[in-house]
Order: structure tokens, then sequence, then C-alpha cells
């Protein structure tokens, strides 16, 4: 390939295979390489230590000319002699194998028209990549690998910062196999590298296309535990029409019936309890989730039985936000949680939340204050229990949202609109939330499209009913959908 040609197959790489010179099936990788291109790897790169330096300079050589004929890019592991030796495209680089000013050297001299890749941890690393003149980055690990045996994890926050922040072509890498490489493709990554999943799996061929159709077709999946709202205005309908609206995939675990109109709410039938953890189950264990947001929950023992489900299903490492919409009563004022819920809701879920939404009433009655003041009711509900917290602004003497997170107080201003298309403005917000918050999206900059999204809602809302009517985020211009290139 050409200078020109190669930046330009990096520009549209999306699957990057690292491996030895043999497959754990015992296919030499040059022998591999053709189907691999076929399954859409679009990178190789040769790392095996366990090769003398002349064995090393043999495969990568055999390896160069199958790359070449598979229309791949072929790259070496630290060693830029190699890469021009063997006819590689490129070498990638450590963070301990080489300093920025070497990274520099390479691309003003011989080195200029190979491709060079810098391992980084993702933030400040990153930056520096793109300022050391290199021409992508791999950002990891993601989650602690064998790998990389005693190397910290960055985390699924670093690819959403490498998502926002990158000046280079990056590929996110560590521990992303079939399951996780929809994770990362839905904090938005288009980019990645992979190891052990193809390198050993049985059929790396197989595998390799999998993980391809996997992470270009990844988009949040969010998780909404709550009840049905029978006129379609609230509950999991509306959450439903914001997960949606706001580009994630929306799935549900039922946690009541209910009969319910604009008027208000004539009949509750609760989920048995063994169904609610059931629905969690199947989805977590098929499809997998990105976000999760609580609504109406009904009674103490269904917050205790929704919390023991997500500490089976949520791991800790892949740092799943969980939106707790604190549902007390209805829109029309109708009781929605059974005696002793609340105080479920602040032992059990509040300590397991990444952030709560309670309105002013909702706020008082979780605090136990009832002064008029949002930042006071959101600074101790932060306080006590170590989520950030939106005091929502639908009821109070002021329209604006206050949110209080470990840096402190946040005012998301807002308007009150003159309307009575205000049924589901809490579950819009909280859902959009939750699906902002499963796309990488920071706390601070998603209290603001979920404030954004629950007004246009409301303005957009429908005049249906006697009572309030339902808002409409379909017919809004929402809070700027998820995308994925």
């Amino acid at each position: 390939m050409t200078p020109q040609e190669r930046q330009a197959h990096l520009a549209r790489a999306r699957v990057y295979v690292v491996s030895a010179a043999t497959l754990a099936n015992g296919r030499p990788l040059d022998d591999a390489i053709p189907a691999l291109a076929g399954a859409g790897v679009d990178i190789i790169q040769l790392r095996d230590r366990s090769l003398g330096a002349e064995e090393l300079a043999e495969a990568a050589r055999r390896c160069a000319v199958a790359a070449r004929s598979a229309g791949l890019l072929f790259i070496v592991n630290d060693d830029p002699a190699l890469a021009f030796a063997c006819g590689a495209d490129g070498v990638h680089l450590g963070q301990e194998d080489a300093s920025g000013s070497d990274v520099r050297a390479l691309r003003s001299g011989k080195g200029r028209d190979l491709i060079i890749g810098r391992s980084t941890r993702g933030g400040a690393q990153l930056d520096a990549a793109a300022v050391e003149g290199a021409d992508y980055a791999a950002v990891g690990p993601v989650w602690e690998t064998p790998t990389k045996p005693g190397r910290r994890a960055v985390g699924p926050v670093a690819v959403a910062d490498a998502a926002r922040r990158a000046a280079l072509p990056w590929f996110a890498i560590g521990g992303i196999d079939p399951d996780r490489v929809l994770r990362v493709g839905a904090l938005g990554a288009e980019r990645i590298v992979v190891v052990r999943a193809v390198c050993e799996a049985p059929d790396p061929v197989t595998v390799a296309a999998d993980l391809r159709r996997r992470l270009m077709g990844a988009r949040p999946r969010v998780l909404t535990v709550a009840g049905s709202d029978s006129g379609g205005g609230a509950g999991i309908q509306a959450d439903i029409k914001a997960i949606s609206a706001t580009g994630g995939f929306p799935m549900c675990a039922v946690t009541a019936l209910t009969a319910q109109n604009t008027r208000g709410v004539s009949a509750v039938e609760p989920s048995p309890l063994p169904l609610v953890r059931a629905q969690i189950a199947a989805v977590a264990g098929d499809i997998g989730i990105d976000g999760v947001k609580t609504g109406m929950l009904g009674t103490a023992e269904l917050v205790g039985e929704v919390c023991a489900a997500l500490d089976e299903h949520l791991a800790a490492e892949d740092m799943v936000p969980v939106v707790v919409d604190t549902v007390l009563r209805a829109e029309s004022g109708a009781p929605l949680m059974a005696s002793g819920g609340e105080e479920a809701i602040v032992r059990e879920l509040l300590p397991r939340a990444t952030v709560i939404t309670p309105n002013l009433m909702e706020a008082q009655a979780l605090t136990g204050i009832s002064e008029d003041d949002p930042a006071r009711l959101a600074a101790t509900l932060h306080e006590r229990h170590g989520c950030a917290v939106i005091v929502t602004g639908g009821h109070g003497a002021s329209a604006f949202d206050l949110l209080h997170d470990d840096s402190g107080r946040f005012e998301i201003p807002g308007e009150r609109l003159p309307l009575r298309t205000t049924h589901g403005a809490g579950c819009t917000h909280s859902s959009t939330l939750a699906a902002l918050l499963a796309a990488g999206t920071p706390l601070r900059e998603a209290a603001v499209g979920a404030k954004r999204a629950a007004t246009a809602a409301v303005a957009a809302g429908l005049p249906f009913g006697a009572g309030a009517g339902p808002v409409d985020i379909t017919g809004s211009t929402g809070a700027g959908a998820w995308t994925h290139d």
C-alpha cells in the first residue's frame, strides 16, 4: 500500500487482531490471514515473545506477504527495525517501549511512511499520542486481562472519554469479547483490538466476523424496571418512547399492571416477585444491559427483589449506570408505594443508584425535611446515600432542576410551561437520563439533555383525556439521540 492508502485503510478500520505467530488451534497466523480478512479483520499485529529473533523475523515476513495479498494492514510489535526489514505497514509502541521523542523521530525519519500506533490509558496519554505524531492509539485495558497481567483496568469510563476527546483514530482494548464488545460500542468505541477472543477461539474466523457485526450494530441497551400505564402516558410506555427517542434499545421488567388514564389510577395489580426477577435475568443473560432506570416498584419486598437482581446481573467492573426515579405517587396524586416502601428505597435502592431523580415532594418525603429548598434536599440526599441527586423542578417555586454530585451543586435552567400535558414528564426525564448515561454522556451534560427532553415532551403533549394529558417525546426535538457511525 502507498502511505495514503495505509492512512485511508486505518481510518475505516474497525477490527484489529493481535496474535502470536501460531493461533491456539495450531494454525499459523500467516495461513489464517486471508480468512480473517474475509471475516472483516482490518489490521493484524504480530506479537510473539516466545520466538527468537530469526524465527520472529521469518514469521513477520510471511505475515507481511499474506497481509499485503489480503489487503490488510500488518503491524509488528515494538520493533521499528523489524517493521522495516519485513515490509510491515507499521509498528505499535507501548508506553514503556518508547518516548514521545522516539515517536517523533520515527515520524520525521525513515519511519515517516510507517503507520505508528501507541498504547495509552486514555486521558492525557491519548492526547499526548496525537501530539507526538502517532497515527492511532489503543485505549485500555478496559477490563483486566491475562494478556497484560498486573495492568490495572481503565474501565468503561475511559472508553466514553476517548470517544469525546480523541484527536486521532483509537481502538478500545482489553478484555473485549462478543459480550463486552456491545458495551464498548454503546459507549462510542468504533474500533476494537482483540487478542484472546479471536486467537484462542476454536474457530477464530467466525468469532472475528461476529465481533465486527456486534460492534457495528451496538447501541445503548437500557432496562426500565417500572409499572405499566394503560393510558400510555407514563410508566414503561413513556420509558420505552424516551429511550428509543434518545437512540437506545429499550427493554423492560414490568413491576405492576395499572388501570389508569389522564384522570387517575383505578386499579393496580403488582407483578409476582419471581416474575420481575425472571424478566431482569432474561434480558441480562442474553441481550445485556448498558443502563438501568427504575420507576414504580410498589412494595418494600419488590424493592429488595430488584436490588438483589441488579447485584446478581450487573458486574461492578462494567460500571452500568442506575437511574432511580423515586416514584411514590402518580401524577393524579394516587399512591403508588405501599407502607414500608419508602424506607426500603432509602435503605436498599439509593445506595446502589448512580443518580436519583425525585421531584420536590418525593425529596421531602425521602429526607423528612419539609422545607421547599431543592438545594438543601439534594445535598442532604447526596450526603446520606452517596448517589448524585437531581431534584426536578416540576413542582417547586422554580422550574430549574437542581443537581448535586461529587463536584457540588449544579443548576439546570428550565421554564414552566402553561400546559396540562404533563403526564409522564418524570418518566421521560429519568429514562432519557438513563439512555444518555448508558451511552457514556457525562452526568451533568446528560442531566441538561434530560431536562431539555422532558420540557420538549411537555410542549409537544397531546390534548387527550379530561385530566393531565400525556407528554409526547416522539413529537418533540428530544435530547439529541445517540449515534454510531
